[in-house]
């Protein structure tokens, strides 16, 4: 720095610490907003409405969770309750976050001991918002602690949140088949490209894209069919419940547009390049914004809320079959490269899939207990979570994927999500193939479980 401290008397490690908090609380605040939008549909659910629960058992035992009655009640009004609670956990003034109770009784204690449990989500990004301003904190130690908190309130709070209401309402993930890259765009149907993090759009979207009027319709207008891709996170939610390929990840996006071959890209909210407008002019693509959080300039804004979803969800699959007859056919170009991927591993899939390791006559079945005795034992030698966009900086997914090969040649476990995750399935190493590449425990590991 050119000077050790501002005008103001902070020295240059409280202001970094400032920005680091903001940087934290800003993060925060976009993962957290997606539980709370995943809240509104589960409050709307109904046995004849757009949104309905599809994995009630899951529902039932994070009632009983939070110490909510289900005794003789209709599932309906559970979900209710459910999501009426989960919203509180945004702005309750008392209290802490309820999922910490999952955690370990030792680092609970560990959160205890250094002041670090989150309270509200939207009071921690405030408190942040806060401490981080002119003539508030300036201490290191302080601001940090608070971007642990600010933190914990997401991991713990609102991405739990969202994970959870999410199965909820459309489905727990299964192991399903799906394919990964630019080839997985048609030239001989319309194309929709669903982009963002927020599943409540994009389910609607391929409900209505895989409905026989709107197929047929497309049929009318000279097209084979509808052909659904995702990019970014909510490429991954829809992959992971029905099998929709996955066009590409961040750096990626607009790769689909330039395939001349996309009748619309339709967006929620984050990582959605601003480019998309400009460049979708270029081309006959419609670029549909849908939530009031992210509207940007050249593109049709389609309010889209949990009361007029399926109605919202049609005219925009509608719209796209209409944009069928304006693409440029002598224009498209589509790189033939995709790969195969298996993807839908939640928690409760990983232990169906240990349960046929596990002797039922000497062993508690249910649990991660064979997963955690090959940690044990050293035939895994650890797991790593790996998430995040590409750099543009570098060759796009070369330090995902390179890390990859590297860990998984050394017997360590990967967790992948986000566009890591589209990383992995575009090299194939989402494809059951890959325990080539692995380490002798991670290979001996597959092949026992598969």
């Amino acid at each position: 720095p050119k000077a050790p401290k501002g005008i103001c008397g902070c020295f240059v490690h409280g202001i970094v610490a400032r920005n680091y908090l903001r940087f934290t609380a800003a993060g925060s605040a976009t993962h957290s907003d997606h539980g709370r939008e995943i809240c509104h549909p589960l409050y709307a659910t109904a046995e004849d409405g757009n949104y309905k629960v599809k994995d009630p058992e899951k529902l039932l035992k994070l009632a009983a969770e939070w110490d909510i009655e289900t005794e003789g009640r209709d599932i309906y009004e559970v979900a209710h309750e459910v999501a009426y609670t989960g919203l509180l956990e945004y702005g309750k003034p008392f209290g802490t976050q309820r999922f910490l109770k999952r955690a370990t009784a030792e680092r609970q204690e560990v959160w205890r001991r250094e002041g670090i449990e989150p309270k509200a989500i939207d009071r921690e990004v405030s408190t942040s918002q806060h401490m981080s301003h002119m003539g508030c904190s300036s201490k290191p130690e302080a601001l940090i602690r608070q971007a642990l908190r600010a933190g914990l309130s997401d991991g713990w709070g609102g991405s739990m949140m969202g994970t959870e209401l999410s199965d909820i309402m459309f489905g727990t993930p299964k192991p399903i088949d799906t394919e990964a890259n630019l080839g997985v765009i048609d030239k001989e149907q319309v194309n929709i490209v669903v982009h963002g993090h927020d599943p409540s759009l994009s389910e609607m979207i391929v409900f209505y894209a895989q409905d026989s009027e709107m197929i047929n319709y497309a049929k009318q207008n000279g097209a084979k069919g509808i052909n659904v891709v995702g990019v970014c996170c909510t490429s991954n939610e829809v992959a992971m419940r029905h099998g929709i390929p996955m066009a590409g990840n961040f750096l990626q996006q607009e790769n689909c547009v330039l395939t001349g071959a996309i009748e619309a890209v339709v967006v929620d909210v984050q990582c959605i390049f601003p480019a998309l407008g400009p460049l979708s002019k270029c081309f006959h693509t419609k670029f549909i914004t849908t939530s009031e959080i992210a509207q940007m300039p050249e593109s049709e804004f389609h309010q889209f809320n949990a009361k007029t979803a399926g109605e919202n969800a049609k005219n925009i699959v509608k719209a796209a079959i209409d944009n069928f007859n304006n693409r440029d056919q002598e224009s498209v170009y589509i790189p033939q490269m995709k790969a195969k991927a298996r993807v839908g591993y939640s928690c409760e899939a990983i232990i169906k899939q240990l349960d046929t390791v596990t002797s039922s006559y000497v062993d508690k079945t249910g649990t991660y207990g064979p997963l955690i005795e090959c940690l044990e034992s050293g035939v895994l030698r650890g797991a790593v979570a790996m998430v995040g966009c590409n750099n543009p900086k570098v060759r796009a997914d070369f330090a995902h994927i390179e890390l990859m090969k590297k860990l998984l040649a050394n017997d360590i476990l990967l967790v992948l999500l986000g566009c890591s995750a589209q990383s992995a399935a575009k090299a194939g190493l989402m494809n059951k193939d890959a325990k080539e590449i692995c380490g002798a425990g991670i290979k001996r590991v597959c092949e026992l479980a598969d």
